[in-house]
Formats: C-alpha cells, structure tokens, sequence
C-alpha cells in the first residue's frame, strides 16, 4: 500500500511545523521515492541564493517523508523516526527554485532496512538526498547522507 502525497502533506504538517514555511510542493512519492519542489523565494540568504540551513532542512525533510511513505508501503505502522546524523556537502549555490531527491542508497539496502526494523524493532540506516537545480534543473547543487533510526 502506497501513502498519497495528500496523507504525506496532512502528516508533515501536523508533526514538522517548519514544513509549511519552506515553500515545498510534492512532486512524487513512493516507498523508493520522494520528490519535492521548493521555492528558492522562502529560502532566501542575504546573497539571494538558497540559505544552506533551508537545504538541509528540505533534504532531511525528503528522507523523512520517504521513510513515512516505506512504513505504509510496507503496513509497518510507527511514525516512530528520527535523523541521527546527516551530512551535507554544499557544492554549488542555488539561485533557483529547486528539486529534492531523497531515496534509498541501493534497492537491497532499502529491503534490508525494513526487514531489520520488522525483526528487531529498530533500525538504524542511510537514505540519501540530492538537491537539484542549475539550468536545467537537473544539476547537483547539495547533496544529504543522512543516519536515520526508526522503532516500533
């Protein structure tokens, strides 16, 4: 069972405030993954580009939402997650609108991640966001490894 962009907008609103202030829309969503669209004007820094603390925040809130989007998908019901450690590395600025890309490093790591969770009652693995952007829109700007831990 697939969550619905609507189901998954009606949760990240009532449990992540800041979700609403940052100018996102749901492009895709699945339980391999979620795509979203941000307004670089409710992200703006003092140089008119995408403030890095709104790129973070935008990439851990994808990864979140593709966890979300897994656990129905797999009828595991916890909304039980957090993000332990995440990364970024900022490779370029944004001076546009932008894509998140959040997704699984590998389809075998995602299966995997379920499976332990299921088993053991916690899990702790890495989902993976990309912010895109540039000219096409398909350039990578910023890149996320994020730690995440979900229990039942």
């Amino acid at each position: 069972m697939e969550i619905n962009p609507q189901e998954l907008i009606s949760i990240l609103k009532d449990k992540i405030s800041l979700y609403e202030h940052l100018g996102i829309t749901v492009i895709s969503i699945s339980s391999d993954e979620v795509r979203f669209r941000v307004a670089l004007a409710k992200n703006l820094n003092h140089k008119g580009t995408a403030f890095g603390g709104s790129l973070y925040a935008t990439a851990v809130l994808a990864a979140y939402a593709l966890v979300l989007a897994g656990l129905k998908g797999h009828s595991i019901k916890t909304e039980n997650i957090v993000i332990a450690k995440g990364e970024i590395e900022y490779l370029r600025p944004v001076e546009t609108d932008f894509e998140v890309l959040a997704k699984f490093p590998s389809p075998e790591e995602e299966k995997a991640f379920y499976a332990e969770l299921v088993s053991s009652g916690k899990v702790r693995g890495s989902i993976e966001s990309y912010i895109l952007g540039g000219g096409g829109g398909d350039k990578l700007m910023a890149s996320l490894t994020g730690l995440f831990v979900v229990k039942l």
